[in-house]
Formats: structure tokens, sequence, C-alpha cells
């Protein structure tokens, strides 16, 4: 065998690897990838306490394509704590969502971790 069949061959074997490590992982059921960031605390979500085996919140925030149909609906604006005109606020509960014209879609939700129940998940 001449080095260019030996390539071309190798080549062949390997190219089912390269292209397995391309697939994404399929996410469970017909879940997709969250955008967003999270914090841990404790007293209320104002404070700057840190959490404490009795006393610890979960504050969530969720940005990207789920912001955005979360607020689409939510049903109409809320009044916002910044009213302006590139500002926009909604609200159901405990969850909470804005639209800036600088920062996109929003949401905010919260956990007492102790307890299991939802909380507000952003100041005003």
């Amino acid at each position: 065998m001449n080095a260019r069949t030996v390539c071309l061959v190798s080549a062949l074997a390997l190219l089912p690897l390269a292209h397995a490590a391309d697939k994404k992982e399929e996410g469970r059921y017909l879940a997709k990838p969250l955008k967003g960031d999270y914090y841990v605390y404790g007293g209320s979500i104002g404070d700057s306490t840190p959490p404490t085996e009795k006393d610890r919140k979960l504050s969530v925030m969720l940005t990207g394509p789920l912001a955005k149909d979360l607020f689409d609906h939510m049903g109409p604006d809320a009044k916002a704590c910044g009213a302006a005109p590139d500002y926009r606020e909604r609200g159901r509960g405990d969850l909470s969502c804005t639209w800036s014209k600088a920062d996109g879609y929003a949401c905010y939700f919260g956990i007492d971790v102790r307890t299991g129940k939802s909380t507000i998940g952003i100041t005003c």
C-alpha cells in the first residue's frame, strides 16, 4: 500500500468520529438550553446578607428567547419602577419580566430553598 492509500483509509475511518463530535447532545424530551444567571442569598433580596442553613433563597434571571416568550404571554405592562419609553415591565405573582432597549428581555423569580415556595426574584 502506498502512503496516499493509507492516508485515505485513515481519513475515512476517522470521519464518523469527527461527525459524532459535531452533534449536539440532545436534551431531555423537548427541552432547550437556558440563558441567564442566579445567586443564593439570605435575608431579603435587597440585603447583602450571606445565606445560612436556616435562611437560604435563590434568585434566578432568565434571558434570551425564553424571557421574550414569557414576557409576550404575561399580558399588559405593569407600572414600572423606572418608567421610561425604553423600559417595560410585566409581572404575575412572583414572576417579573422586563424589557429595555439596552438589555433586551429578562425574567426573574425566586425560591425559598428551605420551604420550596416561590418568592420575588428582583428588587425594584
